[in-house]
């Protein structure tokens, strides 16, 4: 099924976004279309390259790893690991998304900012 997302006009006015250059911004933009309902994927610059830039040369997983070292420190990003496995979600999900039929996550949640006791079990990642 086809994930329809959306960028509020404010993101465009957004101090901190705006900090970031511009290719940071489009590589954010697109983790909306790469993350899952929850706002969570793996933490794999190769497929978020390949996802958001799959006819684009010039961009590399490098690149994109680079942009996600810059969202994360200055933005919403937040990188986890569980069991060994690297994740990212977008912290302030919930206020750019508003998802109408949610599926769930195969992703494991956050365990700092979705703790156990908070969601519930932690759902299978795998």
């Amino acid at each position: 099924m086809a994930r329809i997302r959306t960028i509020k006009p404010s993101m465009f006015t957004s101090l901190t976004v705006c900090s970031w250059p511009i290719p940071v911004r489009w590589t954010f933009a697109g983790l909306f279309t790469y993350l899952d309902d929850k706002g969570r994927g793996l933490d794999e610059p190769r497929l978020i390259k390949a996802e958001l830039y799959p006819l684009d040369d010039a961009m590399t997983a490098r690149k994109v790893a680079a942009h996600l070292d810059v969202i994360e420190k200055i933005g919403p990003l937040c990188r986890y690991l569980v069991d060994g496995v690297p994740y990212l979600h977008i912290t302030s999900w919930a206020e750019h998304q508003r998802i109408n039929r949610p599926t769930e996550s195969r992703i494991p949640p956050c365990p700092t900012h979705e703790p156990e006791g908070l969601f519930g079990p932690i759902g299978g990642a795998r």
